[in-house]
């Protein structure tokens, strides 16, 4: 591959990586808090039910209906898609295989355990389509192709920004 198609592909690789670490960690901070904090919400909701306007009391009562294990795996599964994102910031295939299980895992996750309306289909098709993304920039950036090290490609992609 020439240098300039490989900076491209690597520019657009980190510029996708910094996205997806910021989502992920906001939704990783957002399940764990919720997931710490869901017992003492759902105390503080139920004392206090009449005082949250109808609109606001039913967005809290969805919450408030997810368990407790399902907000803590979600943040589980995003600190896994993290690792995931910095072992693939540092040109390591098994970042791209952390990465998509979690994600897969994160879209399953509604289906199999709470109620359909929990599905978002937007969020399962971005998912997919960054997957997508990753695979293809890392294939073009030679993480996938055979050789001594399968786990590691060494391109001095630190020094090529």
């Amino acid at each position: 591959m020439d240098e300039q198609k490989y900076s491209v592909n690597l520019k657009s690789l980190r510029t996708l990586l910094v996205l997806s670490f910021v989502v992920s960690g906001m939704y990783f901070i957002s399940e764990l808090v919720s997931g710490l904090t869901l017992p003492m919400v759902t105390a503080y909701y139920n004392a206090h039910t009449d005082a949250f306007p109808d609109q606001w009391g039913i967005l809290l009562e969805r919450s408030l209906s997810v368990p407790q294990w399902y907000y803590l795996l979600s943040a589980l599964l995003d600190a896994t898609s993290i690792a995931g994102l910095w072992m693939m910031w540092k040109m390591r295939k098994n970042g791209f295989h952390y990465y998509t299980l979690s994600k897969l895992l994160l879209m399953l996750m509604p289906v199999l355990f709470l109620d359909r309306s929990f599905v978002g289909i937007g969020n399962i098709m971005i998912g997919i389509l960054f997957i997508a993304l990753y695979f293809y920039l890392l294939r073009s950036l030679g993480v996938f192709s055979s050789g001594s090290d399968n786990n590691h490609v060494d391109n001095n992609a630190d020094l090529q920004e």
